[in-house]
């Protein structure tokens, strides 16, 4: 474990009796509840400096969401536990310039959202939404706020992000999960000419995240890891990764204590400068925590 308090920049938690979740009804894990006293619980020994939000995707349409919604139950939940410094929620990116008096909203409103995240993997077509001219107006739109932009695609889609992000030259991204890579499928060359061209493009960070479910959720290795995580640390350095535990999504292969032992036997040998960029500092800056 880090001797020194770390930022865990991908905390989620929902309600669901306050919000619609229809991607996790009836999934035997996820749903449920989860609230941020269960993530103290689970954060056993780890030391926690403060977290951010990330938004749970709850349900949306094509008018409208429960954007500032989820935004409030984070704040009231951070109310209880005021290690959460931090809210990225979604917003409906692709109405373009349509979009600008709701990002108005919630930084006039809500002081504590830093960036917006609205999730392509799960699209119905992500090439046509992440690639259209609206969609990329509105990420752009950030720039605007000083916000940030988060990825989620997996290792299938990530052609469409290398495209993407030639788009994107002002707004600060990072790619989450490392961009779920095909582990399981052994597709690490993949992997490597991806987050290289990524790396290219200095507004682009990386998330080291939550990588076990790709592999064999049940029993992954360490070995099975490594290369990833090797490859990530060669690609975008100590400068440009931040650490990220993704609870409870973790759980369906791994415990956050795990996680970080994982994470700390790879980074074995990394000097406490280098460790403390990735497991706080990188965040605390990305994040704009001021801690």
């Amino acid at each position: 474990m880090p001797d020194f308090p770390i930022i865990d920049t991908h905390l989620h938690i929902w309600d669901m009796d306050r919000l619609t979740y229809s991607a996790f009804e009836g999934h035997p894990l996820f749903g449920k509840t989860y609230q941020i006293e269960d993530y103290q619980r689970d954060s056993g020994a780890l030391e926690i400096e403060a977290m951010v939000f990330l938004e749970c995707f709850a349900d949306f349409t094509e008018t409208g969401g429960q954007y500032i919604d989820e935004i409030k139950f984070v704040e009231d939940s951070a109310k209880r536990d005021p290690r959460i410094k931090g809210i990225v929620p979604m917003a409906p990116l692709e109405w373009g310039g349509r979009v600008e008096p709701m990002l108005e909203e919630m930084q006039a409103n809500h002081p504590t959202v830093k960036g917006i995240r609205r999730i392509m993997e799960f699209d119905a077509d992500p090439r046509a939404l992440t690639l259209s001219p609206d969609f990329i107006d509105g990420v752009n739109l950030l720039h605007k706020f000083g916000w940030h932009f988060e990825i989620n695609v997996n290792f299938t889609q990530m052609d469409i992000i290398r495209e993407f992000v030639q788009h994107i030259p002002d707004v600060r991204m990072i790619l989450d999960h490392c961009g779920k890579p095909g582990i399981k499928e052994g597709a690490i060359d993949q992997y490597r000419a991806d987050i290289g061209d990524l790396a290219q493009h200095p507004n682009v960070w990386i998330k080291l995240s939550d990588l076990p479910p790709y592999a064999d959720p049940e029993n992954w290795t360490e070995d099975d890891l490594r290369p990833y995580i090797d490859a990530t640390i060669e690609t975008f350095g100590f400068d440009r990764t931040i650490y990220a535990g993704d609870w409870p999504i973790c759980l369906q292969a791994t415990s956050l204590t795990r996680w970080v032992e994982t994470l700390d036997k790879a980074l074995a040998g990394a000097s406490e400068t280098n460790l403390r960029k990735f497991y706080r500092d990188n965040a605390n800056d990305f994040y704009r925590l001021g801690l």
